[in-house]
């Protein structure tokens, strides 16, 4: 009788050396392969943007995605750092029609660029002196890398040192500023002025709704003009480091915009709020 010769059975679990234990070491197999890992988010569904960023990021091989380019760009920031220092805040051209105020009018504008500029500047090092060393230690002894990055981080606590002055208590002196019309406009609708002197009621009124809107012309002013000064200078060479170290997140954003709104703020209860809260003082 003849034997039948039966296939072996197939191996239906992996071996050992095959298993992937975690999800990270599956991405670390498929980096490089940007529709892989992108297929295999989607099977572990991780829909969220900054989940999907993550993962990526952790999928990375090298410490450095471009060393090259690191070097050139990192130079070309430091240049771009000192000219901003210089510069960016400095020599606003604004309120030309406020005759001889418009010193003091440019003055305080450049109070705020300088706040904003300031503040950029350390934390714009601070964070560069902390990717590098991050990336420094992470980076193997033979990684192409490892020198580039070395250096970089060197120069980064440079930096932070050079740049380590105060922005000025700008914060007090906006504070300040906007307390001085709302404590008057308080007084005028608590007290009994209104009605005995409706008079000093109205020029109180008037000299708040001022001052809010002359806070608010400066606020937005020295916004817009630091704001553009750091675009003009640093912007593009801060992004070109970032790529080159690649796999960081964004780049360090400046404070113009918070201060743009508390202007454009400003601005609406000089022109609506405060009108309407002495009309009502006014009519009682």
């Amino acid at each position: 009788m003849q034997e039948v010769e039966t296939e072996p059975a197939l191996e239906l679990t992996p071996r050992p050396a095959e298993v992937v234990d975690t999800p990270l070491e599956r991405l670390e197999l498929l980096a490089g392969d940007d529709a892989a890992i992108s297929d295999f988010l989607d099977e572990l569904d991780v829909r969220g943007p900054r989940e999907r960023e993550m993962l990526a990021e952790l999928a990375r091989t090298t410490s450095v995605a471009n060393p090259v380019a690191l070097a050139t760009a990192h130079r070309r920031l430091v240049a771009a750092l000192e000219s901003l220092a210089r510069h960016g805040y400095a020599g606003s051209s604004a309120g030309d029609h406020l005759g001889p105020l418009k010193h003091v009018a440019r003055f305080l504008i450049e109070l705020v660029a300088r706040y904003i500029v300031v503040s950029y500047l350390r934390k714009t090092v601070t964070s560069l002196r902390n990717l590098y060393w991050l990336r420094e230690m992470e980076a193997p002894e033979d990684c192409s890398g490892l020198d580039s990055v070395r250096s970089a981080r060197e120069d980064a606590e440079t930096l932070d040192t050079v740049f380590a002055g105060r922005e000025i208590g700008l914060p007090t002196f906006v504070i300040g500023g906007v307390l001085i019309p709302v404590a008057i406009s308080a007084w005028n609708l608590s007290s009994r002025v209104a009605l005995a002197n409706w008079w000093a009621a109205a020029i109180g009124g008037v000299v708040s709704v001022l001052m809010v809107l002359g806070i608010s012309w400066i606020l937005l002013r020295g916004a817009a003009m630091a704001n553009r000064r750091i675009r003009l200078a640093a912007e593009q060479p801060l992004q070109a480091v970032w790529d080159a170290v690649g796999h960081c997140g964004r780049p360090p954003k400046n404070q113009s915009r918070k201060f743009a709104l508390v202007g454009i703020g400003l601005s609406v209860g000089g022109w609506i709020v405060l009108p309407i809260l002495i009309g009502i003082a006014l009519a009682t």
